[in-house]
């Protein structure tokens, strides 16, 4: 049975919203589960049936609930029927709690939005923006205080030097997470640092020649290197 932390008075629409999103992107509940009742629910975290209430209703409007007569609130099918607002709860969300399917349809989102970028980056790049990438991709074997963040530059960097704004934006909108995947690889024991920095080196050499073609390929490597040792932890 799915328990609930009790919650405070902050925020609280939104820190109940949260806890449900939570366990719902994280597969704890799945589609077509039925949840306990709001009395119950409200009175597990600690909260009024009332917030609770305004929580469930914003997330029927997400596309995550769906209150159904005589069954009560269950857990909808956001992937198969999403909403206009789906996505923006996916966009704060920042954990690396979520389910396999959710995770590989994220990374592959990433690497299409990547790959487009290192091609175009072939074209358009500014040579301050080269350079910026440049120092970092000569940093990331030898940083200690700040690795995720500056790999997360470096990626932001290359959607910007595609010249095509609303590239730029939809990385930053999926800022919450993708600085989780990147820390969470980062700070693994098995993370390949040696050879992400040599691709992150690779990459910008074939930007500087203009091959489209190998800095997309390169782009595709790079991630999936992460994508791989993150996934294994669904394997266990």
């Amino acid at each position: 049975m799915v328990s609930f932390e009790r919650l405070g008075a902050e925020s609280l629409i939104d820190r109940i919203r949260g806890e449900l999103v939570g366990k719902i992107l994280s597969g704890e509940l799945h589609p077509g589960d039925r949840l306990p009742p709001e009395r119950d629910m409200a009175e597990q975290m600690g909260v009024s049936r009332s917030s609770l209430h305004q929580a469930v209703l914003q997330l029927e409007t997400q596309g995550f609930l769906k209150i159904e007569s005589r069954r009560g609130t269950v857990v909808a099918d956001y992937r198969k029927h999403p909403t206009p607002q789906s996505l923006s709860a996916l966009l704060g969300y920042g954990s690396i709690e979520i389910d396999e399917p959710l995770f590989r349809d994220m990374m592959d989102a990433r690497i299409w939005l990547e790959t487009g970028c290192a091609r175009r980056a072939c074209r358009n790049i500014y040579e301050s923006t080269f350079e910026e990438m440049r120092e970092i991709a000569e940093r990331i074997e030898t940083e200690r205080d700040d690795l995720p963040g500056i790999v997360y530059r470096y990626h932001y960097l290359l959607t910007q030097a595609s010249g095509n704004s609303i590239f730029s934006m939809m990385f930053r909108a999926f800022e919450p997470v993708i600085t989780t995947l990147i820390t969470r690889y980062y700070t693994m024991r098995d993370a390949d640092i040696a050879a992400e920095a040599r691709m992150h080196r690779e990459l910008l050499g074939h930007i500087r020649a203009g091959d489209e073609d190998a800095a997309a390929e390169c782009v595709e490597r790079l991630l999936r290197l992460g994508m791989d040792a993150l996934g294994r932890k669904y394997e266990k």
